[in-house]
């Protein structure tokens, strides 16, 4: 094959491309040039197994480039950034010089400073332990409620973070849960309230706050004992008209100031004139327990 007819082949568009080449030179050198501060998103790669990153950066720094307004512009769509490469350096305080050559810079631009032209990272050993969990919670259950025990499953979770924090802490925290006003037994998967840098396994516990009623004793004394069931026309006496009492159950029913629903009470439904012993019986909210009457029998005489 004759070499000159295959370089003659498309001869005008390479020397159309080769035209166009030229003139776009020209148009970028001979463009006026402008100095202009742009912002440089810092990222960080490569960072040493078995170190945490204590200390980051700044999330960006201010470049000033100096280069035609055209390219300029391009950089609103395609910001700068800055990739520093942490391998191989050691646990430590580090202070990163941040040079051109670590910016992903269009050509035909030039840095002129880059502010600040330094950052100061840190870099720390990893370290893990095995601590206990300790539950938080805030507020309290109502008037005649109670917190009987506060639990968390698992106890103890393995932690592990930065050395210097890891050998500070000796146990962890839930994040506080709510129990004003609950009047039942709570059970709720929470996170755990963590130091910054710090990781845990597992990251939620479970846990169980167990509220029950508060109990209390209370004693009544010189309780009127109510006649039920007399007849017409007929009168009774009582060898006893008053009865002291002691009752068990929840305070929100037994409370000091509280006796409402309870009543003591004879029945002489359907007896006859005469002497009866007869039993002293009490109305008490349901709730109630009842652990002594005193007297728990009355002598009743029925006449006309």
């Amino acid at each position: 094959m004759n070499p000159f007819r295959k370089l003659s082949q498309n001869l005008f568009l390479k020397l159309l491309s080769l035209a166009f080449a030229i003139l776009l030179w020209f148009f970028v050198v001979l463009e006026d040039k402008v100095e202009k501060e742009v912002p440089a998103e810092v990222k960080i790669k490569n960072i040493p197994h078995g170190l945490i990153l204590v200390k980051e950066p700044p999330k960006f720094v201010i470049v000033h480039v100096n280069g035609p307004r055209s390219i300029l512009r391009n950089l609103e769509k395609n910001p700068l950034s800055i990739t520093l490469d942490l391998e191989d350096i050691e646990p430590g305080k580090h202070l990163l010089k941040i040079k051109p050559k670590h910016l992903n810079l269009p050509a035909g631009l030039k840095v002129i400073k880059i502010v600040p032209p330094q950052v100061e990272i840190v870099l720390e050993k990893e370290a893990q332990k095995i601590v206990p969990v300790e539950p938080g919670i805030y507020g309290s259950p109502p008037p005649g409620w109670k917190i009987v025990s506060i639990r968390v499953k698992p106890k103890k979770v393995k932690i592990y973070g930065p050395q210097s924090v890891i050998n500070k802490l000796k146990r962890v925290r839930t994040k506080a849960v709510d129990i004003n006003g609950a009047t039942k037994d709570i059970k709720k998967e929470v996170p755990l309230n963590l130091p910054p840098l710090v990781k845990a396994e597992p990251q939620t516990v479970e846990l169980y706050v167990k509220i029950v009623e508060h109990i209390v004793t209370r004693e009544i004394k010189d309780l009127p004992i109510q006649i039920l069931g007399l007849k017409e026309g007929f009168k009774i006496a009582i060898s006893a008209k008053k009865v002291n009492i002691v009752l068990q159950g929840p305070e929100r029913i037994l409370g000091a100031f509280s006796s409402f629903g309870i009543e003591a009470y004879v029945d002489t439904t359907g007896l006859s004139p005469g002497k009866h012993w007869l039993k002293v019986k009490l109305r008490v909210p349901p709730e109630a327990k009842i652990l002594k009457i005193e007297p728990s029998k009355v002598r009743v005489r029925i006449y006309h």
